[in-house]
């Protein structure tokens, strides 16, 4: 049974979330009559409600801290970099960070209105773009936030936004395939439709339908949404995975039909690069490996790879840059689309 939150007792007192969070915070001094002060708590009791244990820890910390909402490992090395570029980016602005429980946006958002936050800051993957529920508070309440990796907002939201020029990628890349002579691309991408894959995917058949003596073939991993949560679970047991994706490259390159010296893998994921390469290399010294997304190896040891740096650390310090200003100086709402590197 889940346990019972701000919301339950919001709907069993007939109050809003934010009348709850008043009510049961000891150092508020909203004005609530004493009755309905008396009411929530009661019921608070009655549910078994227990306080969010951020929120406790919240009421004894001054402001000047950005709150953090992400539902990914920091493990993985691109959510590591984009929160380490929020911490430097905030830390420039003489604020502090802190990650909030992925789930209960709720709570993040009591605290910005309660002054324990200065702001949010919502990290996206995939397609999990900013919830609807957060959204619609944002707006509401007109609370300092920037999402970032959640697709380029454009001028359609009332928050900044980050995201990254995923098609400049596979610009950057094809058009380095193709002035070494590649002549086929096979390209390596996972079964699910996310908003970068979507981009990619589009992006890749652009540039090359515009060069008709370049073939594309499609290989597409094991990974689907489900295997994709699996592996979140359990990052560090993914030998499966990997043994599963060297299986279906080597029986790719084994067909005989394949100018191994004329052809490129491109990898959509920088976690297949290493994979992708090493197998590679078993059957040829001569095919190509790049990936869309930095992978972890490196291109000066390893002859023949190459990589779309995407701008992960930068895109955090700008991100911070964009909700310190929202908090502190009020600043409109801007939207960034920054561009990867080609390296190697």
């Amino acid at each position: 049974m889940n346990r019972p939150t701000l919301r339950d007792v919001a709907e069993r007192a007939g109050v809003s979330v934010s009348a709850v969070s008043y009510a049961l915070n000891d150092n508020s001094d909203f004005p609530l009559a004493e009755s309905t002060r008396s009411r929530i708590r009661r019921i608070a009791r009655e549910i078994g409600y227990v306080p969010n244990s951020l929120a406790r820890s919240l009421r004894q910390r001054a402001a000047r801290l950005i709150g953090v909402i992400l539902d990914k490992p920091l493990s993985y090395p691109r959510y590591a970099a984009i929160a380490e570029g929020l911490a430097q980016g905030v830390a420039e602005e003489g604020y502090q960070l802190m990650f909030l429980a992925t789930r209960d946006h709720q709570a993040g958002v009591d605290a910005v209105r309660g002054g324990q936050l200065d702001g949010l800051v919502f990290v996206g993957h995939d397609d999990h773009a900013v919830p609807a529920e957060l959204a619609a508070a944002v707006a509401e309440h007109a609370i300092p936030f920037a999402a970032i990796d959640c697709g380029h907002a454009g001028g359609g939201v009332p928050y900044s936004s980050v995201d990254f020029d995923y098609a400049r990628g596979v610009e950057l890349v094809i058009g380095r395939l193709v002035e070494e002579g590649v002549r086929t691309v096979h390209y390596v991408r996972p079964e699910i439709v996310s908003h970068a894959e979507r981009v990619r995917e589009q992006a890749m058949f652009h540039e090359l339908s515009a060069r008709p003596d370049v073939a594309i073939h499609v290989l597409q991993t094991a990974v689907t949404s489900e295997k994709l949560a699996e592996l979140d679970r359990t990052p560090q047991d993914d030998s499966r995975y990997r043994e599963d994706l060297a299986g279906r490259v080597a029986d790719l390159l084994d067909t005989g039909t394949a100018d191994l010296e004329r052809s490129a893998l491109v990898c959509s994921w920088g976690a297949d690069v290493e994979t992708v390469f090493a197998t590679a290399r078993t059957r040829s010294a001569e095919i190509r490996v790049v990936g869309l997304a930095a992978g972890a190896l490196d291109p000066a040891r390893w002859p023949g790879l190459s990589y779309a740096s995407l701008p992960l650390l930068d895109g955090g310090r700008a991100c911070a840059r964009l909700v310190v200003a929202a908090a502190r100086d009020g600043a409109a709402p801007d939207h960034l689309l920054l561009a990867p590197t080609l390296v190697g």
